[in-house]
């Protein structure tokens, strides 16, 4: 079946699932769940996945909220359709979670494709995995997958986000979290001051350190962080510092540099106060996202055929980091973004997470659904074309 009739075969089948896909968003969207809480949303979609006949594993990966769905198991070709399902914390009018990075939909449309390809997968050559990732908004849990070898049968995997506007590809950072706890000694600040040792000021000569660095480190590099504890009272001096900082860049390969030089910044304030530094991860490093130029072209291609309009990210515009580019050092990861008709719309805001229960995200829904369909179809239609982005992956990465 070559990948105009495999289109034809898939596409018209969205349409008979979407109200189901549109359901399952809004429920998520009315009862949004933190990373690695997401026990009733990740139901949700196995569910509905189990409803169609398709075999789900959850708990999975040693994860209680991920899972994943097999379609064709016993096809050797096979790709990942990924669903995330967390929200952010900290928007509601209580402070209450929203999806205000649109996972609800996101994690939607992925189940909407994996509905469409087990309707049909007696005609298929090839098999489709639904992968449930937890918690991308912070412990990352695709890199722990990645580190697992989750990722390593897969031709490719593939998601499609949420967006202010519809983009073929999307320019992650790779990021370092990193915690950085200064432990002093307390004493009375004015009685005697000379017994402290004091953690806030080494905190504060690490923040004047890592400034200083900005002027010596690539334009693209990205510090910031702030102090979640800088002592108890203005009379003590305070014997407990603690820094969340994270760095980023588009290379890993770069910030692996940098990050040893901020982590020297803290040991350096350390001994200046003559305090003790303890460094620990804050979640998994996240790795750089790789853009094939045939991968890139094909999204470009396939977003056409569906005449959805798009803009394409230039360098530098990178928006942000995700653990997703774990998965691409395993296999090609595409990651495009369908917008949700709004370019003033701004992700990780109360506006981006009011828009989920719209007909503008349901519509993206589908439209996400049908793009990751052609994509499927051009894959494994006889064009060639995953040949190239593979190839291009390996040469890459060097693996």
């Amino acid at each position: 079946m070559n990948d105009r009739e495999l289109a034809s075969l898939l596409l018209p089948l969205a349409d008979r699932f979407l109200p189901e896909a549109v359901a399952l968003s809004d429920q998520l969207a009315r009862e949004p769940e933190l990373g690695s809480k997401e026990y009733k949303s990740a139901a949700a979609h196995v569910a509905l996945l189990r409803k169609y006949g398709i075999e789900v594993e959850m708990p999975f990966a040693g994860f209680e909220t991920a899972f994943r769905g097999v379609i064709n198991p016993e096809k050797e070709r096979r790709f990942a359709l990924l669903a995330e399902y967390d929200a952010l914390p900290g928007f509601g009018d209580d402070g209450e979670p929203m999806h205000a990075c649109g996972h609800c939909a996101s994690g939607a449309a992925s189940t909407l494709a994996a509905l469409v390809f087990q309707a049909v997968r007696d005609q298929l050559d090839f098999g489709v995995d639904i992968i449930g990732t937890p918690d991308e908004e912070w412990n990352g849990d695709k890199a722990y997958m990645a580190d697992q070898g989750v990722f390593a049968p897969y031709d490719y995997a593939i998601m499609v986000h949420m967006g202010a506007v519809t983009s073929p590809a999307t320019r992650f950072l790779a990021l370092d979290g990193l915690n950085f706890v200064w432990h002093g000694q307390a004493a009375h600040a004015a009685s005697a001051p000379e017994k402290g040792r004091n953690a806030l000021n080494a905190a504060r000569l690490f923040l004047d350190a890592t400034d200083m660095m900005r002027q010596h480190v690539d334009s693209r590099v990205r510090m910031h962080g702030y102090i979640k504890n800088g002592g108890v009272a203005s009379n003590v001096v305070p014997d407990y510092a603690w820094i969340e900082f994270l760095t980023r860049h588009p290379e890993r390969s770069v910030l692996n540099d940098v990050t040893e030089w901020v982590k020297d910044c803290a040991e350096a304030a350390a001994k200046m106060t003559r305090t003790e530094l303890e460094f620990s991860l804050a979640g998994p490093p996240f790795h750089d996202l790789h853009i094939t130029k045939s991968g890139e072209a094909l999204v470009s291609e396939c977003l056409d055929e569906l005449g959805l309009p798009y803009v394409v990210e230039q360098e530098g515009q990178s928006t942000g980091s995700s653990d997703i580019g774990n998965v691409d050092y395993i296999c090609p990861a595409l990651h495009p973004v369908m917008g949700l008709g709004d370019p003033s719309l701004a992700i990780h805001t109360r506006a981006f997470a009011d828009r989920m229960l719209t007909d503008a995200a349901h519509e993206a829904i589908r439209d996400s659904a049908r793009l990751m369909l052609t994509i499927a179809s051009k894959m494994y239609g006889g064009s060639g074309v995953l040949k190239a982005i593979r190839e291009e992956h390996k040469a890459y990465r060097g693996y």
